[in-house]
C-alpha cells in the first residue's frame, strides 16, 4: 500500500491520543507526505515534528471558509484528504441548545464540506483521488457510549455526504469511503470523563465486544492507510465499520 508521491491533508490532528495524529502516522508509513492541520496549530506542530521529515503542520478551523481556503492555499496539491476534525459532547436531547447543535454539526459535517470544496477541482483535474471521511458507529444506531442526538446527527450526515461525493466523483477518478470507528480510546472519547469512568467505560466494551477490546488509535489509522491506497481504488462508498465486531450491517 506505497503512498509515495502522494500528499495527505488530515484534519483535526492536534491532539496526542487523537485519530489525526494516528491516521497521519499510518499515512506517512505508507510514504505519503502529511500535512496535519488543527485549529490547536501547536499541537499538530508537535505531532507532525514526532513524525519527521515527510510531516508538517498548518493551523485551520474547519468551520471557516476562508481559513480552510487558507490552509489549502499554502499546502497546494492536495491527493488525499482525510476529515477527521470532530467534537462530541453529552446532552441530553431535551436540554439541547441550537447553538449546540449548530456547532457540532459545524465542526462534524459542514467542516468536511469545505474542505472538501477547496481541494475537489484539483483532484478532478489531476483525475485522482482519495477522500476519507471520520464517521461513527453512532451516525448508523443514534448515538452510543459517547455521542447523543447532534453528534449522531452529525456522523449520519458525515455518511450521506460521502456517499453522495462517491457519486459524483467516482468518475474523475476519485473515491468517497468513511470509517466508522466504534469506542476507540482517544482524546475526544475520554475527555468528558474521569480516569475511573474510563475504565469502567473501556471495560464494558470490552466485554461486549467480540474481539473483546476497545478499539485503538493506530486501528483507524490502518483502516485509512488501506483506503487511500492504490489497493483500494476500486472501493467507493463504503462505510467500514471499525469496533471490533460490537456493531455490523
Amino acid at each position: 500500500m506505497a503512498l509515495r508521491g502522494r500528499l495527505a491533508l488530515i484534519t483535526g490532528a492536534g491532539s496526542d491520543r487523537g485519530l489525526g495524529y494516528a491516521i497521519a502516522r499510518a499515512l506517512a508509513s505508507a510514504g505519503a507526505e502529511v500535512v496535519l492541520s488543527d485549529i490547536d496549530v501547536e499541537g499538530a506542530r508537535r505531532n507532525a515534528a514526532a513524525i519527521g521529515a515527510s510531516a508538517r503542520a498548518v493551523a485551520l478551523d474547519v468551520t471557516s471558509e476562508a481559513s480552510v481556503a487558507e490552509a489549502v492555499s499554502e499546502v497546494g496539491r492536495v491527493d488525499i484528504l482525510v476529515n477527521n476534525a470532530g467534537i462530541t459532547q453529552r446532552r441530553a436531547i431535551w436540554e439541547l441548545s441550537v447553538d449546540e447543535f449548530d456547532r457540532v454539526l459545524a465542526i462534524n459535517l459542514r467542516g468536511g464540506f469545505l474542505c472538501l470544496g477547496a481541494v475537489v477541482k484539483g483532484m478532478m483535474e489531476r483525475r485522482w483521488g482519495r477522500v476519507i471521511w471520520i464517521s461513527s458507529v453512532a451516525g448508523k444506531q443514534g448515538g452510543g457510549i459517547i455521542g447523543t442526538a447532534h453528534y449522531a446527527a452529525s456522523k449520519a450526515g458525515v455518511i450521506g455526504l460521502c456517499q453522495a461525493a462517491a457519486r459524483e466523483l467516482g468518475p474523475f477518478g476519485i473515491t468517497s469511503n468513511a470509517i466508522a470507528p466504534g469506542f476507540i480510546l482517544t482524546g475526544i472519547a475520554t475527555r468528558a470523563v474521569d480516569a475511573q469512568a474510563e475504565r469502567e467505560m473501556d471495560e464494558k466494551i470490552s466485554a461486549q465486544a467480540p474481539m473483546r477490546r476497545s478499539g485503538l488509535p493506530d486501528d483507524v489509522g490502518a483502516a485509512a492507510a488501506f483506503l487511500a491506497s492504490e489497493e483500494a481504488g476500486y472501493i467507493t462508498g463504503e462505510v467500514m465499520d471499525v469496533n471490533g465486531g460490537i456493531h455490523f450491517d
